[in-house]
């Protein structure tokens, strides 16, 4: 039956080939017999979320995708934001990740964005009481301010220092994803990898991560037979997978180990807010040990709940962050007006009445008077959103506002990407790089102020609803860590536009790539060079 069923598969891919040549481009989507729609789906997986986005354009922001009548591959797709609103807020219960999704998802284990009922609640409310403390915002800007210093602007300098001899090319996303896989690390386990650095080394849990979020798409694509037979066999995608997972897991286990030696060694307590060597991994060890009964962390299954929350924030640290960086700078490099008032705007807040250069923000008031960077990073996560999909799956049959009926235990997967690019909600200039859409400018009472007198215009960001931009999803399972993501992206992109000048190589492609988070291809090669006060 297998070697049928692959059959059947290598006829229907080699007819969509054939057929494609003769025609090059189609919206239609065709449904074809046993099949289904899985043909046409592969052929686009390289260009999976333009092809996605036109098809809901063509089809009014929904559409309902049929897969091979011998596996259960069917799903609802949308980026209508009343559906999306529908789906994560007013019938938040019907729509949990479901058994399917966390099958697939299971590499990375039982993480907050895969868990449902009340193991999720149980994550979140840790990590809410992780990271909504003072003690871990200062242990954040502490060590951020140190990985930048020993490690971010010391690359940077070395590619700046051979630029009039033609240039170091770096690619900035490897450059953005290795720090923040340094940062991560060292925020939530006390170790630094040391993964960013001139000599760029191999890290394999860092290469293990992206092998994960690789497999987790693939899964996503495929009948689960394959894929399953594949892990078993420990073969193509999944015996890579295996491999990952063990290496990211021992890597994991080993600094959790370290840790609960030294807590029961020195009989170690959560950290007070007022104390400055806040240790957020002892932290979560306590917390879960009140959950779950002192010792508990020595057994497998406290032990997999601590490593479970590290892996959750390492993903929301790691990838989430470095995925916006590589896009916002990017778009900046590409869009020279906008560069320039990013920089004007850092010329008026970071830098002090007397002439003297501020470090990082300091504090959210700080961070709020950066209105024009806040609106090019919203910017940014509208048009290249980290996490480009949301799946879920219903309990129960509903009808969403758009009139399509949802199947008891139907997946839906809620198009992010596509939700950025719709023009009913954008408008017709969707595709533009405009911070300015994100902010307003107010005056008081009936004072009229000059445009040229910027220091008394009060400019404010625009709120718009979560449910039509989701870059931090909605509803119940929005993200925690939102502010923490801005006051990080914030405080980078200051530091890296005020010191270097990037330019995008000539001709380099740049594309999304299919996965999980939405990463670029091929990278982004890009050339940087010192920037001098004279030339802002």
């Amino acid at each position: 039956m297998p070697l049928l069923l692959l059959l059947i598969t290598f006829l229907s891919l080699h007819l969509l080939y054939t057929i494609t040549i003769r025609k090059k481009s189609s919206l239609s989507i065709t449904n074809w017999p046993l099949m289904g729609m899985l043909p046409s789906l592969l052929w686009n997986l390289s260009r999976l979320h333009e092809f996605a986005t036109e098809i809901l354009k063509a089809n009014g922001g929904t559409f309902a995708f049929k897969g091979p009548s011998f596996t259960n591959l069917d799903f609802i797709v949308t980026s209508d934001p009343t559906n999306v609103h529908h789906i994560v807020t007013k019938n938040f219960s019907n729509y949990p990740k479901g058994p399917e999704l966390k099958a697939i998802m299971a590499p990375f284990g039982d993480v907050l964005f895969n868990s449902d009922g009340d193991s999720w609640k149980t994550k979140k409310e840790i990590v809410l009481s992780l990271i909504k403390t003072a003690g871990f915002e200062r242990l954040l800007m502490t060590t951020l301010r140190h990985k930048l210093a020993d490690s971010l602007i010391p690359v940077l300098d070395h590619a700046a220092r051979n630029h009039d001899d033609g240039g170091v090319v770096l690619d900035l996303q490897d450059v953005m994803k290795r720090f923040t896989f340094d940062l991560t690390c060292l925020l939530l386990l006390g170790v630094d990898t040391e993964c960013l650095s001139t000599s760029f080394p191999r890290v394999p849990c860092a290469e293990a991560f992206d092998v994960i979020e690789e497999a987790i798409v693939y899964r996503h694509c495929v009948p689960p037979w394959v894929w399953k037979l594949q892990r078993w066999l420990h073969v193509g995608w999944e015996g890579m997978t295996v491999k990952a997972e063990e290496c990211l897991n021992g890597f994991l286990e080993e600094r959790i180990r370290e840790k609960m030696v030294e807590k029961h060694a020195k009989g170690s307590s959560v950290n007070d807010d007022g104390d400055d060597n806040y240790d957020l991994l002892m932290t979560l060890i306590v917390e879960t040990e009140r959950l779950m009964g002192s010792g508990c962390c020595f057994n497998s299954k406290g032990e997999k709940f601590v490593r479970e929350t590290v892996v959750s924030l390492m993903v929301a640290g790691r990838d989430t962050i470095a995925v916006a960086l590589s896009w916002f700078f990017w778009l900046v490099a590409t869009n020279p007006g906008v560069e320039e008032k990013i920089l004007e705007e850092l010329d008026r807040v970071v830098v002090t009445q007397t002439g003297e250069e501020k470090g990082l923000f300091s504090s959210i008031e700080e961070l709020n008077k950066m209105v024009y960077l806040h609106g090019a990073i919203s910017e940014t996560l509208r048009l290249y959103p980290s996490v480009p999909y949301e799946p879920k799956q219903s309990l129960e049959a509903d009808v969403l506002p758009s009139g399509h009926g949802v199947g008891k235990n139907t997946r839906i997967l809620v198009s992010i990407y596509s939700m950025g690019r719709m023009e009913e909600v954008w408008g017709n200039d969707w595709m533009e790089f405009r911070p300015e859409r994100w902010v307003s400018e107010r005056t008081e009472g009936n004072n009229i102020i000059n445009d040229d007198d910027v220091e008394k215009k009060k400019i404010c960001n625009i709120h718009v609803p979560s449910y039509k931009f989701a870059a931090f999803m909605a509803g119940p399972r929005s993200c925690p860590g939102r502010k923490i993501a801005f006051m990080q992206l914030k405080n980078i992109a200051s530091c890296v536009l005020r010191k270097y000048k990037i330019v995008v190589v000539d001709d380099h492609p740049v594309v999304p790539l299919p996965s999980i988070m939405m990463f670029m291809r091929y990278g982004l090669k890009v050339r940087v060079s010192s920037r001098t006060s004279k030339s802002k």
